[in-house]
């Protein structure tokens, strides 16, 4: 098989929620699916006689680098009317229901085909994401601070066939 090596993709990417652009981001970003498959066993022959898709999980996971109190509210599944702005920024963190906030989040990096003058994009858009783990913020001598996100990405009936969203590359 034949390599082409235009279709090795390398390079950071941009993250918009709400979109907001969210900054720099660390250690790159992860779009995930992972199916749950349930083997349908029979007993004539002793396995499966058919594999379905029972559920799907899909989540997009990265790192941002700004330790902004905007970016705070989104890695704790916050409302951005949370984060008051007068002569100083205040963050009150509330009692929440058990319904997490919902975002459209966006995540833009380098398509195939891209080169040193020209580049290529691949956009990906979801439309119902919450943040759906824990994330801490610490202070440390040696490192700056950052925030953990883990985007669960839930779909949108409203947009049939393309219900978890969609990636677009430019050609």
């Amino acid at each position: 098989m034949a390599v082409t090596f235009a279709n090795i993709v390398v390079g950071e990417g941009s993250l918009t929620v709400d979109g907001t652009n969210v900054g720099a981001t660390q250690e790159g970003a992860s779009l995930a699916w992972e199916p749950d498959m349930v083997d349908i066993e029979v007993d004539q022959f002793g396995d499966a006689a058919l594999v379905v898709q029972s559920k799907v999980k899909v989540s997009l996971k990265t790192t941002l680098a700004e330790a902004t109190l905007n970016n705070l509210v989104v890695a704790w599944g916050l409302k951005a009317a949370d984060l008051v702005t007068t002569s100083v920024k205040t963050l009150s963190i509330p009692l929440y229901s058990v319904y997490p906030q919902e975002h459209t989040v966006v995540l833009v990096g380098k398509a195939p085909n891209s080169t040193a003058s020209v580049t290529k994009t691949r956009t990906y858009t979801t439309y119902r994401a919450i943040q759906y783990s824990g994330s801490e913020h610490a202070l440390n001598r040696s490192e700056n601070v950052k925030f953990p996100v883990d985007f669960r990405i839930l779909p949108d009936g409203s947009k049939t066939g393309a219900e978890y969203g969609t990636i677009v590359d430019t050609i």
